[in-house]
């Protein structure tokens, strides 16, 4: 994600200092970075730590085509971040159940997540995804809405210190969350200069799903998740139960019908979400058998199949991958920023 800006450097020694020249390529798009230290600044640093580039000055060159076009004061601690972005400056109104609202810091709100999710199973890499994408969660909604409701179509926030009753380890764990929260300070996942939703499942068909309304989210393949000891679920319900749970009457004569995106009992249509919230069912990829005296329904996945496998991340992880990798690899068409710093 992201062109190259450079080609080539050479250090040359000018009054007794070194000096780092800088060649870019003439179809470069690079107006925007050119103009702006701050971006050009951090360019530069890249490009000087990804290259492995023994530069100790404190000088560099722009060169096109053979001519000098600018000249940088090089500071390369300089421009990390914005301040106000970070964990514990960013500050997050939670709308509660009863409408009242409280306020708690970004790195408050991350550690709750990381909660939510955490396994012993869950490596670092996948967790800092996790936070990457709430990251850009917390910015959207603060930006957009001014808060987050603490039930919300990704996630319901707890506060963390409830979880000092759950473990042990609690310490341990928060002092792990912290290095993991610091280490992603201030990221986040832009597409076409937008905050993306935070997309994440447990586990899904062996492929993510894209979807027309979010065009952000790509169809990758994800086969480790067929691997998962959850791939498949079953659940049995007899007719009266399932009749009462769908308020319409079902038995065994009743003609059952999937039909697209939703599911059909007799007469009664229900969208395949719906299906899923009503019966407390793992996903919306289902089969369905009818029995004489019960219903079978077979379940592949464990979520919406949307965005970021947490199965699949884990994979990644595990085969030597960061969560750089990890997020390009279930977001391609985004990009990834420390606000002015292009990471991807």
């Amino acid at each position: 994600m992201g062109d190259i800006m450079f080609y080539k450097y050479e250090i040359k020694n000018i009054n007794g200092e070194d000096c780092l020249y800088l060649y870019l390529s003439l179809d470069y798009e690079f107006s925007n970075e050119f103009m702006n230290n701050n971006n050009l600044n951090i360019l530069s640093k890249n490009f000087i730590t990804a290259n492995k580039i023994n530069f100790k000055g404190k000088t560099i060159y722009y060169v096109v085509n053979g001519i000098v076009v600018k000249k940088l004061d090089f500071n390369p601690n300089k421009y990390i971040s914005n301040e106000k972005y970070s964990p514990d400056n960013f500050l997050i109104i939670i709308k509660l159940d009863d409408n009242s609202l409280c306020e708690i810091t970004l790195r408050e709100y991350l550690t709750s997540i990381l909660f939510t999710y955490y396994d012993n199973k869950i490596g670092d890499e996948v967790l800092k995804s996790i936070c990457i994408l709430f990251n850009t969660y917390s910015y959207r909604m603060m930006n957009k809405y001014e808060y987050i409701s603490s039930k919300n179509d990704f996630i319901e926030y707890t506060n963390y210190k409830e979880y000092a009753r759950v473990y042990n380890n609690y310490k341990s764990i928060i002092d792990r969350f912290n290095k993991i929260i610091n280490s992603v300070s201030c990221m986040y996942i832009s597409y076409n200069n937008d905050y993306i939703l935070p997309f994440i499942h447990l586990c899904n068909i062996g492929k993510t799903i894209s979807n027309i309304k979010y065009p952000y989210l790509s169809s990758v393949k994800s086969i480790w998740d067929i691997a998962s000891p959850n791939y498949i679920n079953i659940r049995d319900y007899n007719y009266d139960i399932i009749s009462n749970l769908l308020n319409t009457p079902i038995n065994n004569n009743t003609i059952i019908n999937i039909d697209n995106f939703n599911v059909i009992f007799g007469d009664k249509s229900f969208s395949i979400n719906e299906i899923k919230e009503l019966l407390n069912i793992n996903s919306c990829f289902i089969d369905i058998i009818q029995n004489k005296n019960y219903i079978r329904f077979i379940t592949r996945g464990i979520g919406n199949c949307l965005g970021l496998s947490i199965y699949g991340a884990i994979s990644i992880e595990e085969n030597g991958g960061n969560y750089l990798d990890i997020l390009s690899y279930y977001f391609p068409k985004t990009k990834i920023f420390r606000y002015i710093k292009e990471l991807s």
